[in-house]
């Protein structure tokens, strides 16, 4: 290569970077002299994409319509399907055991609830019936009766329909104990195609045995009480207002039939107790002096029930009656003061009919009487 045609390849190098230098001037007093066009273009395109874009969602959100979800409840689990379909609706299935026989397969509920307006290709919740959880009668001869029925009472909670409920049972003596089942109908096995009534005869045990009748006389209130928990006996209590040879708030008189001191199990026992008179100035001692059991768990104040101070309570005898049962059923009252925590008064078996119980309860307070573990009375003690 010539010294001529280097000197001439260097200078076209040195043009060549002359001339970029040249470009980049030029472009940079180009945007300096359009800077507000380019910003009025940039802004110009951005609003340009955001118009196309809202077209676009409009195009494809044209296709969701509205539509009425339909009443699908009741109807066979295919047929709904095909009733949700028409309506451009689709189905989510939710399984579930309920308690009235016949409705395996069937929609019990659904959500949205019919009516509702929503956007078709939405999905309806349905929730199909599995059937019962029992299909058949069980075999329930040696169960206990009573608790049969709080297990039935505790499985159709809140059905309207239960499927299996349980007839008045017939009671007979057997050697057995008291309540258990002994025969049932329907048999073992039956199926449940709809409601059914169980017919049991019951054991009301074997015969009665004898029992020793306790002396009461000159006992008080809480120690009858006491009595009556252990005792496998019926008392009939009655009261009259103590005369001054008499110790208010005690047993007076105590009779049985024939006066025998040995009787049959839950034999009626006539109690007499002369009770104190009731003066304005009891209540208002009552009122001043309240009972003392505050800051006392219900447990300890049941206990401290046997050996709590009456004076100034209110005596008297509590009268009720209760369904007449084959076998005695646990008794309680609880009482409720005005201050302080709830406390058991007595606790004790009775074949039912009438119910006497003495009380000597603080003024105003409220006796709450339960049978079974049930709640089924509540008198309020002036």
């Amino acid at each position: 290569m010539s010294e001529n045609q280097e000197n001439k390849q260097k200078k076209s190098i040195k043009e060549i970077i002359s001339e970029i230098g040249v470009s980049f001037s030029n472009t940079k007093e180009v945007m300096q002299n359009c800077g507000p066009a380019f910003v009025c273009y940039a802004v110009a395109l951005f609003l340009l994409m955001g118009f196309f874009t809202l077209i676009i969602f409009i195009v494809f959100n044209k296709g969701y319509e509205r539509v009425v979800v339909p009443d699908v409840v009741g109807t066979n689990i295919i047929k709904a399907e095909l009733v949700l379909q028409e309506s451009e609706l689709y189905p989510r299935l939710q399984m579930r055991y309920s308690d009235t026989p016949g409705l395996a397969g069937q929609v019990i509920s659904q959500s949205p609830k019919k009516g509702t307006v929503v956007k078709a290709s939405s999905r309806v919740t349905l929730v199909v019936s599995r059937g019962i959880i029992f299909d058949h009668v069980r075999n329930y001869v040696g169960t206990n009766l009573d608790a049969l029925k709080t297990t039935l009472d505790a499985l159709y909670a809140g059905a309207e329909i239960p499927s299996l409920t349980i007839a008045t049972p017939i009671f007979k003596v057997d050697g057995a104990p008291a309540g258990t089942i002994l025969e049932q109908e329907p048999e073992e096995g039956t199926p449940i195609t709809q409601p059914i009534e169980l017919k049991f005869i019951v054991s009301s045990g074997p015969q009665k045995a004898t029992v020793t009748v306790p002396d009461l006389k000159g006992k008080t209130v809480n120690e009858v009480l006491a009595a009556m928990t252990t005792s496998k006996l019926t008392f009939d209590f009655t009261q009259h207002i103590a005369t001054d040879s008499e110790t208010p708030g005690t047993v007076v008189k105590q009779t049985t039939k024939s006066n025998k001191t040995e009787v049959a199990e839950y034999s009626h026992v006539q109690i007499e107790f002369a009770m104190p008179a009731v003066t304005a100035q009891d209540d208002s001692e009552t009122a001043a002096k309240p009972v003392d059991i505050k800051k006392k768990t219900e447990d300890e104040a049941a206990e401290d029930a046997s050996k709590r101070d009456t004076t100034g309570y209110v005596h008297g005898i509590f009268t009720t009656a209760i369904p007449e049962y084959p076998y005695a059923v646990p008794v309680k009252l609880d009482v409720i003061p005005q201050e302080g925590n709830r406390y058991g008064l007595a606790s004790f078996s009775h074949v039912g009919g009438a119910l006497s119980v003495p009380y000597a309860v603080p003024h105003g307070s409220v006796i709450v009487l339960s049978v079974l573990d049930r709640e089924v009375e509540r008198t309020a003690i002036q």
